[in-house]
């Protein structure tokens, strides 16, 4: 019993240890692109098979969890969890409604750019649009 209860010790240990914490403004960039993924009506191909949005990004949220600490920005995430599989090397893809294929990282980093402008003029304030510095 002491063995078991060890070796799940060392497990949760390791398990706080893959958890990762990143800054704040990166891990609210990655949470938005998984809702975007999960939100989006699209198809995503993995490896050959196809997926709806919510089971993209359960998979994705699960190959971020193992990510663990190399995953520091948004960038990090698209590139080295969100675009490729671990398995096979193979870049993931998205096929739009209108039939349009591409790679899932291409589709990612024009969402993290939407991201980015909206949250530049939400630190700007009110107002900034028509402001010119």
């Amino acid at each position: 019993m002491k063995v078991v209860c060890a070796i799940l010790g060392l497990f949760l240990t390791a398990l706080a240890l893959a958890a990762a914490t990143r800054p704040a403004a990166e891990q609210e960039a990655i949470d938005w692109l998984l809702s975007e993924v999960k939100g989006s009506d699209a198809v995503f191909i993995r490896n050959g098979s196809e997926y709806d949005g919510e089971k993209a990004a359960a998979h994705l949220k699960s190959k971020l969890f193992w990510a663990g600490k190399r995953v520091q920005t948004a960038r990090d995430f698209i590139v080295g969890v969100a675009s490729h599989s671990e398995a096979s090397g193979k870049p993931y893809e998205i096929r739009s409604r209108d039939g349009k294929q591409r790679p899932l990282e291409t589709w990612l980093f024009e969402r993290l750019e939407i991201f980015e402008k909206a949250a530049k003029a939400k630190a700007a304030g009110p107002g900034a649009a028509g402001r010119r510095d």
